[in-house]
């Protein structure tokens, strides 16, 4: 039946990415992942995929498009779907929860520098379906938090909506979907956080790289994001920390690392655990995109079991306030070093 099912799946998804070779901008993209589908028909026409395809695509990393990151809405539903599910799973679970933990010590760590009684205020870019955010909000009972969700997907948005109903109905938060995100929504969102007891939850569809262009900086006390990179063009990356630095003291960035270890995770979970073949998709194409531990630099840890947090320091204005002059070796507790490669 499970068998039916998947062979069924990967007819429709080839099919569907047929029809994307007409566009040149995706029909690179297209073929290969054509070319994946085709071999996660069978054990070993993907053993035979990773050995042989995998090491070349590896070298072509920066161009690698998974299934997720084409126009094609059905797919991007399904996995987002597919993903909140694996999130919760316990299986899942054990590989972000680093990340949670991690997140929460950020935010108690900033809001001790803060000492302050007004509300946090968290952003979480690419946030995807929110299984992170509703961790941490959860987890952090005695922390007055706004948990802002940007992404610019309109699948993740529905897919949050779900994810914090449990919360939203047991009266611990209260949630909005925002149509923009500037200073007077930020500042609104605050204000109600600090005079509740209620945690405030909001979402909105946006593009980071626009951000800037209407919220001040600091107007958020910490952003995140985590498992982004890899669907962001080289090119971009350097953009995205900029925008970070500009508009919060403190950025936490997290993700997977390029390992063995965390490539078999990924095959043992979406194929026997939770079986997905897009969840399969999702994790190979994006561990080939994921950096080494080698190529690690500024401030960052090893997050088990194949993970990493990098902390980013906000642009030097933010040191020069009372509060913040001793912050960096607070915040940087933990973490090692190693200089950026020229």
């Amino acid at each position: 039946m499970i068998a039916t099912k998947r062979a069924r799946e990967i007819r429709e998804i080839i099919s569907d990415l047929e029809s994307l070779k007409d566009d040149p901008r995706y029909r690179e993209a297209a073929e290969i992942n054509i070319g994946f589908f085709k071999a996660a028909r069978s054990p070993f026409g993907f053993i035979r995929w990773l050995l042989f395809t995998a090491p070349k695509l590896r070298r072509r990393r920066d161009e690698l498009l998974e299934l997720g990151d084409l126009p094609l809405e059905k797919w991007q539903q399904r996995n987002y779907q597919a993903l909140a599910g694996v999130e919760r799973h316990s299986f899942g679970r054990r590989i972000s929860d680093g990340f949670t933990l991690e997140l929460s010590r950020a935010i108690l760590r900033v809001k001790r520098i803060k000492d302050g009684g007004e509300a946090m205020v968290l952003l979480d870019v690419g946030f995807g379906g929110g299984e992170l955010g509703y961790r941490v909000v959860e987890g952090l009972h005695r922390v007055p938090l706004v948990y802002i969700g940007l992404d610019i997907t309109p699948a993740n948005i529905g897919v949050a909506k779900e994810v914090f109903r449990p919360l939203c109905e047991r009266g611990k938060i209260v949630f909005y979907e925002v149509p923009a995100l500037n200073d007077k929504v930020i500042d609104a969102l605050r204000q109600e956080a600090s005079d509740s007891s209620r945690k405030v939850v909001a979402v909105c569809l946006g593009d980071i790289f626009d951000l800037d262009k209407h919220v001040s900086p600091g107007k958020t006390d910490l952003i995140c994001h985590s498992r982004v990179l890899h669907h962001i063009k080289a090119a971009l990356k350097p953009r995205l920390e900029d925008v970070c630095r500009r508009l919060s003291p403190v950025t936490l960035e997290m993700d997977d690392r390029y390992c063995f270890g965390f490539m078999l995770w990924s095959i043992v979970g979406t194929w026997m655990i939770y079986p997905s073949v897009t969840l399969l998709n999702g994790a190979i194409i994006s561990w080939l995109r994921d950096p080494a531990k080698e190529e690690l630099t500024g401030y960052f840890k090893l997050v088990p079991p194949f993970c990493y947090a990098r902390l980013i320091l906000g642009q030097d204005a933010y040191f020069r306030k009372g509060k913040w002059r001793m912050a960096a070796r607070t915040l940087t507790r933990g973490f090692s070093f190693r200089e950026g490669r020229g």
